[in-house]
């Protein structure tokens, strides 16, 4: 049996009166490509929330790579990729210069930074569209970007929030072979 990476018990959240979620128990190992499904407001953005150390369960506990996120939070971003679903770029910059700006913020050095983006930006398909401003992408591309993003800290747990929404069938067919390539590189 592999490692287990991520591990809730109980994980609740509350506000006010309202349940956004009630007591999920997950486990999620190494390797696993994993899928959270449910309806609108079924409280799966909460739960990734609280994953990432983002809000604070109500009650509950939860392990990501054996730390607790509304504890250790960044103990966790240092580890985990996270693509939200609606991706914030700038839409004036290239997808090269989005991620020189976004590798400086994730205090990269400059060298190391250069290789990391090119790598990111060929796995992802974007080499030839890398100096394109990032206005002229479809959301398929902005999605490739939102991962070329997420790999610049080389983690080993990615978590996707409504990662195919608004893509064609196409695309999200795409999309779901990049999952799966990620898996192959032993990213979860």
């Amino acid at each position: 049996m592999s490692e287990i990476i991520l591990e809730s018990r109980g994980l609740t959240k509350h506000y006010g009166d309202f349940v956004a979620v009630d007591s999920l128990d997950l486990t999620v190992r190494r390797g696993e490509v994993f899928g959270l499904l449910g309806p609108n407001g079924a409280g799966k953005t909460t739960t990734i929330l609280m994953l990432l150390g983002l809000t604070e369960p109500t009650a509950g506990s939860v392990r990501v790579l054996d730390f607790d996120p509304a504890r250790q939070p960044l103990s966790v971003k240092a580890h985990v990729g996270y693509l939200p679903e609606r991706i914030g770029f700038y839409d004036g910059l290239t997808a090269r210069e989005n991620l020189i700006y976004i590798a400086k913020l994730n205090g990269l050095r400059r060298e190391e930074a250069y290789k990391r983006i090119e790598a990111a930006l060929a796995q992802m398909g974007l080499s030839e569209v890398a100096d394109r401003r990032v206005a002229t992408f479809s959301r398929g591309m902005r999605q490739r970007l939102g991962v070329a993003d997420v790999l610049l800290k080389r983690p080993q747990l990615i978590i996707m929030d409504e990662p195919t929404q608004g893509l064609d069938p196409e695309a999200a067919r795409e999309f779901l072979e990049i999952i799966h390539r990620l898996k192959a590189d032993s990213i979860t």
